[in-house]
């Protein structure tokens, strides 16, 4: 009976440790729905034409290519107006080899401009400071043995039957179920698709550039607003319960042992 008590009691400390981080979440949930919720809508004409422009707005319009024209994904060469690249390095912690590591190397995303177009006009977007939720992961690859690149942006060498959408290929060996190599993650914005931008506008040259700072980036979504509210919403309702019930569970174990 002391073994099942001292059992359920790690068990309920588990549970614990996962709500804490499901409520962490849940208030970063809050913290990004609370600023879509108070964040005005705009067409791209209206911005373009109202005299003094809002501190932050929301657009909903469709993406197109900047003045340097559309950009070619470095590892699933995918026409884009936008992409991120990602490398993570699987290695052992020790000598030993008795644990993996999962290190990352590169998180990277393209700074070129890019246009947002909808029926009533157009704006530029300058994606420096910038948070892409939901965008197409069009190159996940995993290399074994393979060392980390000095450059991300070189992509790996692929046939041509390797381009495009690759799944990793990961083996299981080894007390981690890994083996050591790379991961190589790509994710692109592509021309036409509608999506949803919280930003700064600012006027520059005659017309609207929308832009991110560092303290609060732009948000690009290829989900609009009432469907990020309710994943929001559903991240919120999850944290807030699940804690609660695991501390409940924790003192009952505490009080049975």
């Amino acid at each position: 009976m002391d073994d099942l008590a001292v059992t359920l009691q790690l068990v309920a400390l588990i549970l614990v440790g996962v709500g804490g981080y499901l409520l962490w979440r849940a208030l970063k949930a809050r913290a990004h729905r609370r600023r879509l919720e108070t964040t005005p809508n705009y067409p791209l004409g209206r911005l373009s034409e109202i005299e003094t422009l809002p501190e932050r707005a929301e657009v909903l319009a469709e993406t197109a290519a900047g003045p340097e024209g559309l950009l070619v994904s470095p590892y699933s060469q995918t026409e884009c107006v936008w992409f991120r690249v990602e490398v993570v390095h699987h290695h052992y912690a020790d000598e030993t080899g008795d644990r993996l590591e999962l290190t990352p190397v590169f998180d990277l995303h393209s700074h070129q401009p890019f246009t947002l177009k909808d029926v009533t006009g157009s704006a530029l977007c300058r994606p420096h400071w910038i948070e892409v939720e939901h965008a197409d992961l069009v190159h996940d690859r995993f290399d074994e043995g393979a060392v980390p690149p000095t450059d991300a942006l070189s992509p790996p060498h692929l046939g041509t039957d390797e381009r495009g959408v690759c799944t990793a290929g990961t083996k299981v060996a080894g007390p981690a179920a890994l083996t050591p190599g790379c991961t190589f993650h790509e994710w692109v914005l592509r021309p036409g698709e509608r999506v949803f931008v919280r930003a700064s506008p600012h006027r520059k040259e005659g017309g609207v550039v929308l832009v991110g700072g560092e303290d609060d980036p732009m948000i690009v979504s290829t989900h609009n607003e009432q469907e990020l509210i309710r994943e929001d919403r559903s991240k919120e309702v999850l944290g807030y319960t699940v804690l609660p019930v695991a501390l409940v569970l924790l003192a009952l174990t505490l009080l049975l042992g």
